[in-house]
């Protein structure tokens, strides 16, 4: 399925890339996961605090809605995120791409939640390029491995 981006500073070749890698560098095959999965991209505007109201963190405080969040339900992953095309930004943004990503392959598992949360420090770094406008650029990011549970 398409990703579908309700937002309009989004490079959106970046984020389909960025999908695609991570996938792929867990050693997913990319078709299967996006004909399943429906992936819809919001802005942090869009973020509904009262879902998130009972949800803490590992410190015990709630969750801060002016920071990248998602969710992750059946064949349905939501990210809220920062609207800009901002480097910085895409890259805080990345983390929280592919934290969900980790928790759709592992729908349906035991490890749906701790084989994320629980191994958060457990990464390896991917880079890939992608185009914005005429110029290709390389982007980098870590992600969460969960290749064990799969």
């Amino acid at each position: 399925m398409p990703i579908t981006f309700h937002t309009s500073n989004l490079n959106k070749r970046l984020y389909n890339n960025m999908i695609n890698n991570v996938v792929l560098n867990l050693g997913r095959d990319v078709y299967d996961f996006r004909t399943f999965w429906d992936i819809h991209i919001w802005g942090l505007c869009s973020t509904n605090p009262q879902f998130f109201q009972h949800i803490k963190t590992t410190s015990g405080q709630k969750i801060n809605t002016s920071m990248p969040s998602g969710v992750t339900g059946k064949y349905r992953i939501d990210l809220y995120l920062h609207d800009d095309d901002n480097d910085f930004k895409a890259r805080e943004n990345g983390d929280r791409v592919q934290h969900e990503i980790c928790h759709a392959l592992l729908y349906g598992t035991p490890n749906f939640v701790s084989g994320v949360h629980d191994n958060v420090s457990n990464r390896f770094t991917i880079k890939f390029w992608y185009r914005s406008g005429i110029i290709w650029r390389k982007f980098q990011m870590t992600v969460i491995d969960i290749r064990r549970f799969l």
